[in-house]
């Protein structure tokens, strides 16, 4: 449950504090969104610098929906302007290491998270993005169609036809063994 924020009656205190509590997720999210992370750290950065701008317009409840929402629109004017994957390449995202790992055990999670990177990439940007704010960043469907402009039911009904699509490329990509995915 996303914690209520009043920002229009904050100080620059306070937004620091909103910063801190979201700025990893919305750079994640701006990440497996681009796979580029310098893309993704221009636009989280440009996400709060419009959020501090805006505060006194922003008249909901749900501050993290509302970041979500002016992220999710920079990184589809970047995508716009580009016009084709920013992020074409893998991304270099290391799982965190346990004492106690096998050495196996965490080369087997480096390839399985570079695996769902590349089939993400290969996923219309619609369904990409519904699957990371939901499956990644676990927000409820409400503030998924408040950060996309979407109703409840189209998120839903998206969300299962993405999963589906990340389904059918992922056993394809194994069938291969791990050969290029076919979109």
């Amino acid at each position: 449950m996303e914690q209520k924020d009043n920002v229009e009656q904050k100080h620059p205190d306070d937004f620091k504090d909103l910063y801190d509590r979201y700025v990893k997720k919305i750079n994640d999210y701006l990440l497996r969104m681009s796979g580029d992370p310098l893309v993704a750290e221009e636009l989280t950065q440009e996400t709060f610098y419009r959020a501090f701008t805006n505060l006194r317009s922003f008249k909901g409840d749900k501050v993290g929906a509302w970041l979500f929402r002016i992220a999710h629109n920079l990184y589809i004017d970047e995508y716009r302007q580009r016009k084709h994957f920013a992020g074409a390449e893998m991304l270099d995202i290391q799982p965190a290491i346990y004492p106690g790992d096998l050495p196996e055990k965490h080369l087997e999670s480096v390839e399985t998270q570079k695996r769902v990177q590349q089939i993400l990439q290969k996923l219309p940007e619609n369904y990409r993005s519904i699957l990371l704010l939901r499956d990644h960043l676990g927000l409820s469907y409400d503030d998924i169609a408040e950060t996309i402009g979407k109703s409840s039911s189209t998120v839903k009904v998206t969300l299962f036809r993405a999963r589906a699509k990340f389904r059918e490329l992922y056993t394809a990509f194994e069938q291969k063994g791990g050969n290029k995915v076919e979109r």
